[in-house]
């Protein structure tokens, strides 16, 4: 029995053949693209581990006795209403100035990077207590206000301000004695 070839049965084999190997060809770039992917998600994945442990360990190192007296002094502060009517507080108790400053730009850089989402709203929330933040804002809430008005400057504190409302949505089971 003699096959005989012809030009169409050539033809036709050579089809065959390309569009095999064309599949090979894809398939294999399909594999290539999904590990270059889960490479690359991996990387992602470590990165932001990376970025999580750095920012727990620069917050670990605002926990100091300035941070402590800062926060103390500022949390046992009674009559916010009536330091709202004074400008003067900066030359009356400049270490005390000092302090409330210091506490309200910490959280509202906080504040800025929850708003930003360049931190996880979970893991801020481990490192700064949300019934911390809800008490400091409502006890200084009066004084703010105020200060924004004296200054016309409605954005002042406002990551402090997004970071308070954040800790009142998530945590809202969270109540602080005043």
């Amino acid at each position: 029995m003699m096959v005989e070839l012809t030009y169409q049965m050539i033809l036709s084999t050579i089809q065959t053949v390309s569009l095999m190997v064309g599949i090979v060809y894809y398939i294999t770039i399909m594999r290539n693209q999904q590990r270059t992917r889960l490479v690359a998600l991996k990387v992602q994945e470590e990165a932001e581990k990376t970025r999580k442990r750095e920012m727990i360990i620069l917050r670990s190192q605002t926990y100091t006795m300035e941070y402590a007296d800062a926060y103390l002094a500022v949390d046992s502060m009674e009559d916010w209403t009536s330091l709202a009517e004074s400008t003067k507080l900066r030359y009356e108790d400049p270490k005390f100035f000092a302090q409330l400053i210091y506490i309200r730009n910490l959280f509202n850089s906080a504040g800025l990077l929850l708003k930003e989402q360049d931190v996880d709203p979970e893991l801020l929330f481990q490192l700064y207590a949300p019934g911390a933040v809800i008490s400091l804002w409502e006890k200084q809430l009066p004084h703010i206000i105020a200060v924004r008005k004296l200054f016309n400057y409605p954005g002042l504190y406002s990551g402090f301000e997004y970071l308070y409302n954040q800790a009142k949505r998530i945590y809202p089971e969270i109540t602080y004695p005043k």
